[in-house]
């Protein structure tokens, strides 16, 4: 298993390795500002008027029901139609072109809402905004899984939430300061800000490299090689670079269904469990508490909640993937508002994206991904679509009552986990193949050995596959 002490997971982050992975990660900024901006500046006084309706009862400008549902939903179905946009250009042109495409698609999203005066407006840019949190969602998880070694690939998912989590620290700073502005510029301010980050990708894309497996599937061994080797520097001798590239070959004609039932179910648990109700409606929910400002309850949860993918990218491959699951599981149903966001990222969400990330087979990675990431946004739908109406007093008026609803789900995804979430710490995706292929229990994933701890010929022990194997050859 991968163990932090051992030198092996540091000797394999090179430099190009790690300039890749900071450029992918400005990318994710987009997605948290998507959530942050949005949810926020739904609540400031002048977004409100600009774009909700006059109640002359109270005096008040506000958005109806109706609209604040569909301002926050209707972006979903978005996100499924941008999931299957990232699979068509990343199965035919490769996914650094479809890396590439999808900061066009956000930065006319951000141009539209930022332009918008009408409610149309506003709701049309945000859906295109959605469309590119969708192939965002389904191609940077998938790449960064792609291009990491085995001792590091769960920390480097990770990585991948908690830009999500620290774009939305960042804009709630901002929006903090902005919410105090009068007029528009207290929610233009925001949205203009979120030009900032798909501009440094397209300007620093040449740092990210094509993924040496998809080059394999194509069938462009040498491409592959050198992309490896890029990617590793001078990790990996010649040699070495071949036996990986060869393994990767073999593991793709290889193929299983479980996995696939596996990363379905991580995906609707991500999001039954409620994390909408805090992500899309927990500014509108705390400023109608009228306790504090919704804007420095953001503030706070998002500094909290960056405490949790920074601790999970520390422990997460070297604890393990199911302990962290199901111990964090059951702290984030009991935790409060502010602590929701901690736990969920170091297990519903965070240890979810990591295992959607690995769990999908080789030769049919994009397929299969797609197909999880669709379930998890119409799950996501119907959870955003329906919370105005539990949550509002002319409907349902649970109010804080959803908790109940969503924590019994929450509870349903722990004992699923307890039987059937593998743990894949430490394990190459090959070596992963090896494994879905013998059928091993979900549960003794952590105990399995591997040809090479076994001593078996085999090309999987010609290559690092895992940090003890490493660590007995030097």
């Amino acid at each position: 298993m991968a163990n932090w002490k051992d030198m092996r997971a540091f000797k394999q982050a090179s430099l190009n390795m790690v300039l890749a992975i900071f450029v992918m990660s400005v990318s994710v900024f987009s997605y948290g500002f998507d959530n942050s901006v949005f949810s926020t500046i739904q609540a400031m006084d002048a977004y409100e008027k600009r774009f909700g309706t006059y109640n002359p009862e109270t005096k008040t400008w506000g958005f109806t029901t109706q609209h604040l549902s569909f301002l926050n939903s209707l972006g979903l179905p978005a996100k499924c139609v941008g999931a299957v946009m990232g699979l068509l250009v990343a199965e035919k042109f490769g996914r650094r072109i479809s890396y590439i495409a999808m900061q066009f698609v956000v930065l006319v999203g951000i141009a539209v809402s930022y332009s918008a005066t009408a409610y149309g407006g506003a709701l049309a840019g945000r859906i295109l905004v959605q469309c590119f949190v969708g192939w965002d969602n389904f191609l940077v998880p998938m790449f960064l899984a792609e291009i990491s070694p085995a001792a590091l690939r769960g920390a480097i998912v990770v990585i991948y939430v908690f830009a999500h989590i620290f774009g939305s620290l960042i804009c709630s700073f901002i929006t903090l300061i902005t919410a105090k502005y009068e007029g528009d510029a207290s929610w233009q301010i925001p949205l203009a800000s979120m030009f900032a980050f798909p501009a440094f990708v397209l300007l620093f894309s040449w740092f990210v490299p094509e993924s040496p497996r998809w080059l394999v599937r194509k069938g462009q061994n040498e491409r592959a090689l050198k992309h490896l080797r890029w990617l590793r520097g001078s990790r990996l001798s010649e040699q070495e670079s071949q036996a990986e590239v060869h393994a990767l070959q073999e593991s793709i004609e290889r193929d299983r269904e479980r996995r696939l039932r596996i990363a379905i179910a991580v995906a609707i648990f991500n999001q039954v469990t409620g994390q909408s109700f805090m992500s899309q409606y927990g500014a509108i929910f705390i400023k109608s508490l009228g306790t504090m400002s919704p804007f420095t309850f953001q503030s706070i949860a998002s500094g909290i909640t960056c405490l949790g993918p920074i601790i999970t990218f520390t422990f997460v491959d070297m604890i393990g993937r199911r302990p962290f699951y199901l111990v964090s599981g059951t702290a984030c149903i009991v935790a409060t508002c502010t602590l929701f966001g901690f736990f969920y990222v170091m297990s519903f969400g965070g240890i979810g994206a990591v295992t959607a990330a690995e769990v999908p087979h080789l030769r049919l990675r994009d397929k299969n991904a797609l197909m999880v990431y669709c379930t998890q946004f119409v799950f996501d739908f119907i959870v955003t679509l329906t919370l105005p109406y539990l949550l509002n007093a002319d409907y349902a008026n649970l109010q804080s009552k959803v908790g109940f609803i969503y924590g019994s789900c929450g509870i349903l995804g722990l004992t699923w986990a307890y039987f059937c979430l593998p743990d894949m710490a430490g394990r190459s995706l090959e070596e992963l193949e090896q494994m879905w292929t013998e059928n091993v229990p979900a549960r003794a994933f952590r105990k399995w050995k591997s040809p090479a701890e076994t001593g078996a010929d085999d090309d999987m022990a010609k290559i690092a596959i895992s940090p003890k194997q490493d660590s007995d050859r030097c």
